[in-house]
């Protein structure tokens, strides 16, 4: 199996008509739809809303060539820790026991959970790091905030998501090759391993910036 299709949030190559969208496009209309998800109001707009965007994403990753189940692909361990504090808060000591109530209003929110992870997946299969910083940048000069480097900022801070599912792979390919199975113990080994690696990868990236002078502070640079 390819890399491309194993990895959540990996870039798919491709003609689409979504391949060939202006990033900075693609990056505001799936940000939107990620918000519009949680937007508050009554059950039956909230329901309304939510089944439009899926509809919406559904129609867009057939166009883009690929299948709307692969857009949730890695989410798993997600809703597994929602599931968990679900369970955590539902629990009573004294009678010893169980309450569901919030159950409705946890599914719910799974489903909007959903709808933004998916929007997500969208936007990084069709959308290169280096699209999203270039589009960015043509941003940071329109609004004159070069000397700011918002750009950078934020293109470093959405590619590290990706990388995120590209260690989080790693690791958990190396559990399962050890016996390991996916449940709650899966998350408490390996989150603090992910968490560690992502860290190592973040003071490498700091470090490298650095070094070249790329520091996103200004007045970090006026001042050192």
């Amino acid at each position: 199996m390819k890399k491309n299709s194993a990895t959540p949030w990996s870039y798919r190559k491709g003609s689409s008509f979504l391949h060939r969208m202006p990033a900075g496009f693609k990056l505001a209309f799936l940000l939107l739809l990620s918000l519009a998800a949680f937007l508050p109001g009554s059950e039956t707009r909230g329901f309304i809303v939510l089944s439009g965007i899926v509809l919406v994403l559904i129609l867009l990753s057939c166009a883009a060539g690929i299948g709307p189940r692969q857009l949730l692909r890695g989410s798993g361990p997600l809703f597994l820790v929602v599931f968990a504090v679900f369970l955590f808060q539902g629990v009573e000591f004294s009678p010893p026991g169980f309450n569901p109530d919030g159950t409705k209003e946890t599914i719910i929110f799974c489903f909007r959970l959903a709808a933004a992870f998916a929007a997500g997946s969208l936007l990084f299969s069709v959308t290169t790091s280096m699209e999203i910083k270039k589009s960015l940048s043509r941003a940071e000069s329109f609004l004159h905030l070069e000397k700011f480097k918002p750009g950078l900022g934020i293109s470093m801070m959405l590619a590290f998501l990706p990388r995120f599912f590209e260690i989080w792979e790693e690791i958990n390919l190396a559990w399962k090759s050890r016996g390991g199975r996916n449940n709650l113990s899966l998350l408490t080994v390996l989150i603090p391993l992910v968490i560690e690696r992502m860290m190592v990868k973040a003071a490498e990236t700091a470090t490298a910036l650095e070094s070249r002078g790329a520091l996103l502070d200004p007045l970090y640079r006026k001042h050192a």
